[in-house]
């Protein structure tokens, strides 16, 4: 008689597609849902999700909850209605919340959204985290052959403004320093603006002693009104000793906008 281990694996993902144990995946799109609106209006959205595998059927459900981002950019996930910047209770997902995609089988839902008056707003920008998840597990061995029941969940962020709200997007610069302990620098910046401001922070280093540059690996930023952000720029392992300017910009995605932060350095 052959044994197994048996391990519960829950696999996350956010706004992308994911494949993983083989057969286990589930597929979601658009990663992202921008709901713009007056107050009181309606606006409703399309979300298709399928089931990639060939033979396994996938029991999903449809569930809401608040997130925000850390200093460092990533996710912090909370209950629902616990954030002041909160529009779960605004959403109404159709035609049900909970339903089965066979093999290969796709469903579209429609999101809608309908935002209250604004004197009851409190935030410029309001948020949700959707998630879709697979309540069936399935049957997968990993690496080193267990047997490991794997649960696929899937999340989606949904924004709104209001339309009568002028849009102003504003990204500051508010601090550069090289950290010599750690062979990195840290950028930090805040979203000064009323909007979500998404865009590119492109970096490099001038040698001063002959002018010659080394660029460093773009990061992808994305933001939320009064949003505290640091970046950490790791220094290539190769970077000979000496005197460098290392300059940053952000480049915005939806504008010709460009702020820029330069720092001199030493590394020794």
């Amino acid at each position: 008689m052959r044994h197994y281990n048996y391990f519960l694996t829950i696999l996350l993902v956010l706004g992308c597609s994911l494949s993983a144990y083989a057969q286990t995946g589930i597929t979601v799109g658009p990663p992202r849902m921008y709901f713009v609106s007056d107050a009181g209006e309606t606006k409703t959205q399309k979300l298709l999700v399928s089931n990639p595998s060939k033979t396994g059927t996938m029991n999903l459900t449809v569930s809401f909850n608040d997130w925000h981002y850390d200093t460092l950019g990533s996710n912090v996930v909370v209950d629902p209605q616990t954030l002041p910047t909160s529009l779960t209770s605004w959403i109404t997902v159709m035609p049900q919340t909970f339903f089965i995609l066979g093999p290969g089988e796709a469903r579209e839902l429609e999101i809608s959204l309908t935002a209250p008056a604004q004197s009851n707003q409190g935030e410029p920008v309001h948020t949700a985290m959707l998630y879709i998840t697979q309540t069936n597990s399935t049957d997968s061995f990993n690496e080193k052959g267990a047997l490991v029941k794997v649960s696929v969940r899937t999340g989606i962020k949904l924004y709104h403004r209001y339309s009568s709200v002028q849009k102003n997007p504003d990204i500051e610069f508010t601090d550069y320093k090289y950290e010599s302990k750690d062979q990195q620098l840290r950028l930090s910046f805040d979203n000064a603006g009323n909007t979500w401001t998404d865009g590119v922070i492109s970096s490099e280093l001038i040698s001063q002693s002959d002018g010659s540059t080394i660029k460093l690996e773009d990061q992808i930023i994305y933001t939320m009104p009064s949003d505290h952000r640091q970046v950490v720029l790791k220094l290539p392992p190769t970077l000979k000793k000496g005197k460098y300017i290392a300059t940053s910009t952000f480049s915005q995605v939806d504008n010709d906008v460009i702020k820029m932060a330069e720092l001199p350095f030493t590394y020794e």
